[in-house]
């Protein structure tokens, strides 16, 4: 069978990256859509900001922010452009995360923990982050939770383009200490959370015991190596590149395409150490589901854990069962059964696996412990999620 004649470089469109900001994940998404339609792309500016001048493109993705030189590029560039950055331009189209609904699941997160003060920690003051900051807002109010605004601006005036970092990090820590504990903080993204997280370090606050932080972006660069890993918002950045890679390749196609703002929805919340905790007052008991979470796929038991704290294993029961409202062994079998539906679902794992992954003294054990709290078998478990999600499938399917 003949294979279909290959463009030369004349031929295949050349797409700019006018990134006002890199990011790895959308740049990913760009470049999947990319390789599809047979695009050269041109990412120098990732190097240095610099934007070309000695090549023509034929296309443009842009991630527009506060940089006007970038704008007035892209204004004035007169090819089809698509905007990935919240400050926006007269006819030129943009594809952005849900900002709103990032907020509202962060605020989700910490409610669904028993979280009662909340705060966000509000750095650059750009339309996204005031937009995620009052979803957040919005919904731990009505959960009840009270509600902190901490501004960087009021803290601490600016040097130029720039907060004087140790005094923020003075001022932003002595604020901390200052707000109602257990406090969820939630911060713009990944590398301001860090910020709170450093705060946290030199006023010697525990994370998560006393402040639990949450950042957007879910950049693994930063979240798996901050001072104590980072639960993040996973804003679906490759799906932002991808869906406006695909805008553009209409535009280029000379094909109509809406002008309105297309969203992109947040995949979920990706928990690490510095969430990973229920909201407790009473300190032990918070120290002890502490050590449960870190530690529930080693052989560990009420005893074991009761041994890690100054009181009593039975006052350290009776402050567990009254703040939680079940005991130390309790817990560590819930946390091993959550670990054992996420391996069934997103692992082709055998069930003896599972188990040993899990903390289960076996199979068997494991197996008792879903007939008893859930009333199916591992297997019937697997079996039953795996066949919603294709009715989910389908149904999608039909609808489109």
């Amino acid at each position: 069978m003949p294979t279909a004649p290959q463009k030369t470089n004349e031929e295949r469109p050349c797409v700019l990256l006018a990134l006002g900001w890199y990011s790895h994940a959308i740049h990913r998404g760009i470049a999947r859509y990319a390789r599809k339609a047979g695009w050269i792309i041109d990412a120098s500016m990732a190097r240095n900001g610099r934007i070309p001048q000695s090549r023509q493109f034929d296309g443009v993705i842009s991630l527009l922010n506060e940089d006007a030189t970038l704008r007035e590029f892209v204004a004035g560039y007169h090819k089809p452009t698509v905007n990935i950055g919240d400050r926006t331009l007269p006819g030129i189209p943009t594809v952005n995360c849900d900002d709103e609904a990032i907020g509202r699941m962060a605020a989700e997160h910490f409610i669904t923990r028993g979280f009662r003060h909340a705060a966000f920690f509000l750095h650059s003051g750009t339309p996204s982050a005031l937009i995620r900051m009052r979803s957040f807002q919005k919904t731990m109010t009505a959960a009840g939770a009270s509600f902190s605004r901490i501004d960087a601006s009021v803290l601490t005036p600016k040097t130029g383009s720039e907060y004087d970092e140790h005094e923020l990090m003075h001022k932003l820590g002595e604020t901390l200490m200052q707000l109602p504990r257990p406090l969820a903080v939630f911060s713009e993204y990944d590398e301001i959370a860090i910020e709170v997280l450093y705060a946290c370090h030199k006023r010697q606050i525990p994370v998560p015991e006393q402040v639990a932080v949450l950042g957007v972006d879910n950049d693994p660069l930063y979240c798996d190596f901050a001072p104590i890993p980072l639960s993040s918002v996973d804003n679906n950045q490759e799906a932002e590149g991808y869906h406006a890679a695909a805008l553009l390749d209409q535009l280029l196609q000379d094909k109509k395409v809406s002008r309105r703002k297309v969203k992109i929805a947040p995949l979920g919340v990706a928990t690490r150490l510095s969430t990973e905790i229920l909201a407790v007052d009473h300190p032990h008991v918070a120290a002890a589901l502490h050590n449960i979470w870190q530690n529930f796929t080693k052989p560990i038991n009420a005893k074991t854990v009761a041994a890690t704290v100054p009181i009593s294993y039975r006052r350290l029961h009776d402050a567990f069962k009254d703040s939680l409202g079940r005991t130390l062994a309790e817990e560590i079998t819930l946390k091993r059964l959550e670990k054992a539906q996420q391996l069934l679902l997103d692992t082709q794992l055998r069930a003896h696996e599972i188990a040993e992954q899990c903390g289960f003294p076996s199979e068997d054990r494991m197996g008792r412990v879903f007939r008893r709290i859930l009333n199916q078998t591992p297997l019937e478990f697997r079996k039953a999620r795996s066949l919603c999600q294709k009715e989910k499938m389908r149904r999608c399917n039909t609808r489109r």
